[in-house]
């Protein structure tokens, strides 16, 4: 009978453990770092998943990154993470060389790509975007003109789809006139617009595809939101640029242009 037990108990101890047993990366995400240098420029990509990412190519002739994935699970799960300065635009997601929809957010730095995929073995995951290096600020590309004063800066909130001028030495009775257009930013669904002087929602006109902003020698910040099409101009900068190059040099010489 003791014999009996002894024999049932070791048996216990080795089956139990191995019943219980759940790979590692079930349960917590491994994060990978890959440093990628291009151009004189030094970017960050990070992933972090259920699976073992063995190695990391970027090509800027294809504007694209590719995770070369090894998995010992059916189900995996990925989330990559990269500077939009590297890659930016429209993307478009392959796995195995078969096009995937995972869940995309762009911030106003870094975009983020969620996936769900299926399959043990080796896997590659190819994110491909439209534009490589090549983001302009938006002060370089917006056209206004300013009655009275100057404007210190101009800025954009891609979390809040804003433009924000920064006004100095303003005087009364000042009108800001921008130039708006659909490359630049769209109006919401109800084709307005809303302006917040110093945080406080003022009226504007509207004369064609220019808006009028008044203000007056108080005043030192005019945000105006709506939803932009391409979150840091990226690829209507090389034709806004050459469109209006001759304007931007007067504009960026002086800062200044009456009405």
């Amino acid at each position: 009978m003791i014999k009996k037990l002894l024999i049932f108990l070791v048996l216990l101890s080795i089956v139990v453990p191995f019943a219980d047993a759940v790979p590692l990366s079930d349960k917590t995400g491994l994060k990978f770092t890959f440093p990628v240098k291009t151009d004189d420029y030094s970017f960050v990509v990070e992933a972090t998943g259920n699976l073992d990412i063995t190695n990391l190519d970027f090509d800027k002739e294809k504007k694209s990154i590719t995770l070369f994935v090894l998995s010992s699970l059916e189900n995996n799960s990925l989330e990559v993470s990269f500077p939009n300065k590297l890659i930016g635009g429209n993307y478009s997601i392959f796995l195995d060389g078969e096009k995937f929809t995972p869940k995309l957010q762009t911030g106003s730095n870094t975009t983020f790509v969620t996936m769900d995929f299926i399959g043990m073995g080796k896997h590659n995951i190819m994110i491909v975007g439209t534009t490589y290096l090549d983001v302009f600020e938006i002060k370089d590309v917006i056209d206004y003109k300013i009655s009275t004063g100057y404007v210190d800066d101009i800025s954009e909130n891609q979390s809040t789809n804003s433009i924000i001028f920064t006004l100095f030495d303003p005087g009364d009775n000042g009108i800001l006139s921008i130039q708006l257009s659909d490359d630049v930013m769209m109006p919401f669904d109800d084709g307005s617009f809303v302006v917040m002087i110093d945080d406080v929602e003022s009226d504007y006109v509207l004369d064609g595809d220019t808006m009028n902003i008044s203000f007056n020698s108080n005043n030192e910040k005019i945000e105006i939101f709506g939803t932009y099409v391409v979150p840091e101009f990226y690829e209507i900068a090389p034709l806004v640029l050459a469109t209006s190059f001759i304007g931007l040099i007067v504009l960026r010489k002086y800062k200044k242009l009456f009405i």
